[in-house]
């Protein structure tokens, strides 16, 4: 009887133990970075895609994905996340994302920064309609 019960607990404890770690890995997927900088950035020739190239500044970490919560006549506000598995878990990362354009875009891209701030990354020319880095 004891030995039943032995075991019980620990398949319990074990149970637990595993359940903890998933639970780690998969939730740091979900946390934003605000540390995301803009390397470079192409614009395909029919013009209805760009593509970001990004980093992370940092020793530690890298990004997975985006959400994007403008676009269309608003400007793009983009938030990036952490990818899964852990502080310095390369599952899933990704550098270069694609952004959907069309001809009535707002025209600003911008980063998701600390306490909900969003710093301007790029923005499109009025007179050119090139992309360009704003100038500080």
């Amino acid at each position: 009887m004891k030995k039943k019960r032995f075991f019980i607990i620990l398949i319990i404890i074990l149970t637990v133990l595993i359940l903890s770690i998933l639970s780690f890995m998969i939730g740091t997927g979900f946390v934003e970075r605000t540390d995301v900088v803009l390397i470079d950035y192409s614009v395909s020739k029919d013009g209805t895609k760009l593509k970001i190239k990004t980093a992370i500044p940092a020793s530690m970490g890298y990004i997975r994905g985006f959400k994007d919560e403008g676009g269309g006549m608003e400007p793009h506000y983009l938030t990036f996340y952490s990818t899964f598995g852990g502080l310095n878990s390369s599952l899933g990362a990704k550098q270069e994302f694609e952004l959907d354009m069309s001809e009535d875009e707002g025209g600003e891209i911008y980063f998701n920064r600390p306490q909900n701030g969003y710093e301007l990354v790029l923005k499109k020319n009025i007179e050119s309609g090139e992309w360009e880095l704003p100038v500080e």
